[in-house]
């Protein structure tokens, strides 16, 4: 079968032909894709296929082999599980009604590829829940991580755990090094399965880590407002 070109069709800019690589991958999260699969299913130019899979790899989201056992050498793209979240935030980005349209006409389906997530939380849920899962995970107790990160009582970790607050990116951190995962992962995980945050879209920051970052910062001057309002009322009254 031969690829379909449609550089020409002006709905397909840059990031969306990205868009469609990723959508690809994350339909099959882990599952090695061949080159020329690839470039089938996206019916994209092979030289913008293989573009978009230099820059992924440079991102450090993709991994390639180069099978020297087959003849002539194929090379294989996978999608690791561990940089997923930050594959469908890109996604997301560009997650409008034009790239839909083209994902379509590809069989493709975004929903799919993004995690069918039909509920957005807010973020400060969404980060509990990605901190709950990585301390479960790691086999700990609330004591246990209150013990071991003497920044946070047991009673403060509950609390965020089920989206009561935002800690601080300190306290992340902290967090994510007692459970040896990446902070990173953890916020973009939580910007991952939360509401887009329209104040952070309108910044047009494109890199994921840094959205996931300032959608913390915004969910933090958003409880600190909250407080400073109650504490009006109260005096108030």
């Amino acid at each position: 079968m031969k690829p379909i070109d449609k550089a020409s069709d002006d709905r397909l800019t840059w990031e969306r032909k990205a868009s469609l690589v990723l959508i690809v991958m994350l339909e099959r999260v882990g599952v090695e894709f061949g080159l020329n699969r690839l470039t089938e299913l996206v019916q994209l130019d092979e030289l913008d296929v293989v573009n978009q899979l230099r820059r992924f790899i440079k991102e450090g989201l993709l991994s390639r082999r180069t099978d020297q056992d087959v003849f002539p050498a194929k090379d294989f793209f996978h999608l690791p599980d561990s940089t997923a979240d930050r594959v469908r935030l890109k996604v997301q980005l560009a997650d409008e009604g034009v790239l839909r349209e083209l994902a379509a006409e590809r069989a493709l389906d975004v929903d799919r590829a993004l995690g069918l997530f039909p509920e957005r939380q807010p973020y400060e849920v969404a980060l509990g829940k990605a901190l709950r899962d990585a301390r479960r995970e790691f086999g700990w107790s609330l004591e246990d991580a209150a013990i071991k990160i003497r920044a946070v009582t047991a009673e403060a970790l509950c609390r965020y755990e089920h989206g009561d607050g935002v800690p601080s990116l300190i306290v992340v951190a902290e967090l994510a090094q007692a459970y040896e995962v990446d902070p990173s992962e953890l916020v973009v995980r939580a910007a991952c399965h939360s509401k887009v945050d329209q104040r952070v879209d309108s910044l047009r920051v494109a890199d994921p880590v840094l959205r996931a970052v300032l959608a913390h910062s915004f969910a933090i001057r958003v409880k600190q407002e909250r407080q400073r309002t109650k504490s009006l009322r109260t005096r108030v009254a």
